[in-house]
Parts: structure tokens; C-alpha cells; sequence
């Protein structure tokens, strides 16, 4: 496996090197704090990585940036690791097929679970950024952000798929004849993703796939 560190921050830096170093053996690393998109694309093309793990803000990466990089190389995973920002400056990035996002409060453990995640395609996000994305406040005091948890949330291609049909109105038989599984498989699923994502309803479920961009862009006018 091969990954690019991409962090203005020294602390950061050498914190992820630590991780990559202490839990996957025979990986080989590039430690980047260039600035910018240019930079950090051409980085990218020499190394071909298998994962970035990207603070796009340090780095100085606009949102459409991150777009035309995850867009030119669709093989790498992007892991987004930020600070703590308002929700206004989040949504821009919340706004594209982002399949990994952590906070750098985000303990060593979580960390390395994503990494594992990403590596086999699942998707991961920290638990109390999707919670603050989800609520209806603007900005979080640090009082409020120690007591939320942090336990991330993974959202399995399988649960990726019948969120999708389920956003396209299809009744449980349904899905399970679509997917070829049993009907008991499918109800499972769908306690285990309502658990996930904190939800208690079909509504609040398509409210939060659309938020975190589980939807294809295509079927978003079913709930317009």
C-alpha cells in the first residue's frame, strides 16, 4: 500500500506517520505540506497512492479542487482529516462523493479503522461530524463537541445500495428480489443502518444520505 500525507501541520504529520508506521506494515508513505491543488496533483501522479489522507484546508484545497482531484484519479482513496469548521464551510466539501472524512480530534483507533475501511471500499466518517452536519446548528462549542461520541459510522457498499433503493421508494420485497436476498436480510439492513445513522424514519434516512451524498445525484428529485 502506498500513501500520501498531505498536512501543513507538523504535529498532524508525524501523528498519521506513527499510525501508518505502528499498524500497517510494508506500507511505503509520502509526507507532503506543499500548498495548493497543482502541487499536491502532481505529487499524486508521481507516487500513484492508494489512499491520501488530506487536510484540505491546511493544504489550502478548495472544494471544486478536491472534485477535479478525485475526478482525475478515481482509484485513489481520498481520507479527509480536518479541524474543527463552521458547517458553512463543511458543506462545500459534504457536497461530493466523499466516502471518508475524520476530524483531527479523532482518536488513533478510529483512525486506523478508517484506513482499513477505505482500503476495503466501505465508507467511514467520524460520528460526531456527521451529528453536527445533521443538526440544525450553524457552529458547536467545544463543551458540546466532548460530549458527543465519537464512534465512527461505516456505511457498507450493501447498506449504500438499499439506501438507494429505499430512497427510490422500493418496499422491502422489492429490494430483497432486486438484490436477490431474503426479506429478513433486507430488515436487518435497514435496523442496522437506522442505528448507524441515528435516524428513526425512512424520511430522516434520505435526509441524511442526501447530507452525506450516499444518493446518486440522479434520484435526488424523488424528494424535492
Amino acid at each position: 500500500m502506498k500513501v500520501i500525507i498531505a498536512d501543513k501541520h507538523f504535529l498532524s504529520r508525524t501523528g498519521l506517520e506513527y499510525i501508518i508506521q505502528k499498524y500497517f506494515e510494508k506500507t511505503r508513505y509520502l509526507v507532503s505540506s506543499v500548498h495548493g491543488f497543482i502541487p499536491l496533483s502532481q505529487q499524486i501522479k508521481t507516487f500513484m497512492p492508494d489512499i491520501v489522507l488530506l487536510d484540505y484546508i491546511s493544504m489550502n484545497i478548495k472544494a471544486e479542487e478536491v472534485q477535479k482531484l478525485m475526478v482525475k484519479y478515481p482509484e485513489v482513496k481520498f481520507i479527509f482529516i480536518t479541524e474543527w469548521l463552521p458547517k458553512t464551510e463543511w458543506l462545500p466539501y459534504f457536497q461530493l462523493d466523499i466516502k471518508w472524512h475524520l476530524l483531527k480530534e479523532c482518536d488513533e483507533q478510529e483512525i486506523k479503522e478508517c484506513i482499513e475501511y477505505a482500503m476495503n471500499n466501505q465508507s467511514f466518517f467520524c460520528n460526531k461530524l456527521i451529528q453536527f452536519i445533521q443538526s440544525n446548528e450553524e457552529s458547536i462549542q467545544v463543551i458540546e463537541r466532548n460530549n458527543m461520541s465519537c464512534n465512527g459510522i461505516v456505511i457498507t457498499q450493501r447498506e449504500r445500495e438499499i439506501i438507494q433503493l429505499i430512497a427510490e421508494g422500493m418496499s422491502n420485497k422489492q429490494i430483497a428480489d432486486s438484490l436477490n436476498l431474503s426479506i429478513h436480510t433486507v430488515l436487518t439492513h435497514r435496523k442496522n443502518i437506522m442505528k448507524k445513522t441515528n435516524v428513526s424514519n425512512t424520511a430522516g434516512l434520505v435526509l441524511f444520505a442526501l447530507k452525506n451524498n450516499i444518493l446518486r445525484s440522479d434520484n435526488h428529485f424523488l424528494f424535492a
